[in-house]
């Protein structure tokens, strides 16, 4: 009992877990996507196109390129480990699926082993 109370706790944890990389992957994605979006919407007017202007563009839009990088690295890094938490979370059930059947299985024996010594220590009826 107390291992299958361990490994109910462990699941319950790497459930948390998944569920946090998931929101995270999330999160990340999002980020990406708000930020492609502002770096396609910032134009310079053709009128004002001074040398400063074109600087400030080029650096405004490789900082931004930068952070969409960095964004997409993590999800990236975020799906990886998403996926080695799915597959713990697979072990931890398989697990706790083998706990129960063996749980199972020895009460059914010990329960046998009940109902023979109980048939063995009780005496034959007679009829009169």
């Amino acid at each position: 009992n107390n291992l299958k109370l361990l490994k109910e706790k462990n699941l319950n944890k790497v459930s948390v877990e998944i569920n946090t990389l998931n929101n995270e992957v999330k999160k990340s994605n999002e980020l990406a996507s708000k930020l492609k979006k502002i770096k396609n919407n910032s134009q310079i007017d053709q009128k004002y196109n001074s040398s400063m202007d074109i600087m400030y563009k080029y650096e405004f839009e490789r900082k931004i390129v930068e952070q969409i990088s960095i964004c997409e690295n993590r999800a990236l890094f975020l799906e990886k480990e998403l996926l080695i938490a799915k597959n713990k979370l697979g072990k931890i059930i398989s697990q706790k699926k083998l706990i129960e059947e063996k749980m199972k299985f020895n009460f059914l024996k010990e329960l046998q082993l009940k109902e023979s010594k109980l048939a063995r220590d009780t005496p034959p009826f007679r009829k009169n």
